[in-house]
C-alpha cells in the first residue's frame, strides 16, 4: 500500500505545483485565470474513478476465468474511459469561450484558451486511472508511484521552461504533456 500512498502524495503535488509556480514566477492574475480553467477541467476527474470502481469486480472475476476474458474486460474499460474523456474534451473545447463567459464573465475570457488546452489532459487522466487499477490487480503498485513521480518531475521541469514564455497557457501545456507521458510514455 505504501506506493499508492506516496503516489497519492505525488498527485497532490502534481495537481497544484503549476499554480504555485505561476504565482512565484508570474503574478496572481495568471494564477486566477489558470485556477478558473482548472476547476472546470478537473471537475470531470471523478468520472473515471466511478467507472473504474464499477468495473473492478467484473475485471477481477474475468482474471479468475482466463487471461483472454481479463484483458477483454480491461480493454472495454479503457475504450469507455477513452470515449467518454474524448467526448468531454471535444465538447469543452468547442464551448470553452461560452462556458467561461457564462460562469466567470468577461474578466476571465483569457481562461478559455487555458481550459481548451487543459481539458485534453482529461483524456490521459481517465486512461491513467484505468491503468492504476491494472497495476493494482497485477501487484505492480510501485509502477503507479514511479509513473506519477516521473510525471510530477516532468511537470515541474516543463513549467520552468514554459511559464516564463507562455504564462498560464504554458502551465496548461506542461500539464498536458506530463499527463500524456505519465499515462502512456512512462508505461511503455
Amino acid at each position: 500500500g505504501w506506493p499508492l500512498i506516496f503516489s497519492g502524495f505525488m498527485i497532490m503535488i502534481y495537481m497544484r505545483i503549476d499554480q504555485i509556480m505561476l504565482g512565484e514566477m508570474v503574478n496572481d492574475h495568471e494564477v486566477g485565470m489558470y485556477s478558473a480553467a482548472l476547476k472546470l477541467s478537473e471537475i470531470w476527474y471523478i468520472i473515471p474513478t466511478i467507472i473504474c470502481n464499477s468495473f473492478f469486480p467484473s475485471i477481477i472475476d474475468g482474471k479468475k476465468m482466463s487471461q483472454k476474458i481479463y484483458f477483454r474486460k480491461f480493454q472495454r474499460l479503457f475504450d469507455i474511459l477513452f470515449l467518454i474523456s474524448l467526448a468531454i474534451a471535444i465538447g469543452v473545447t468547442i464551448f470553452s469561450d461560452q462556458i467561461i463567459d457564462i460562469l466567470y464573465g468577461d474578466q476571465y475570457s483569457g481562461a478559455a484558451i487555458i481550459l481548451t488546452i487543459h481539458i485534453w489532459a482529461a483524456v490521459f487522466v481517465f486512461v491513467g486511472v484505468g491503468g492504476t487499477n491494472f497495476f493494482i490487480i497485477e501487484n505492480l503498485q510501485i509502477k503507479t508511484f514511479t509513473r506519477t513521480a516521473l510525471g510530477a518531475v516532468l511537470n515541474i521541469v516543463l513549467n520552468f521552461i514554459l511559464i516564463p514564455k507562455y504564462l498560464a497557457v504554458g502551465a496548461a501545456i506542461a500539464t498536458l504533456i506530463s499527463q500524456f507521458c505519465s499515462s502512456y510514455v512512462f508505461v511503455l
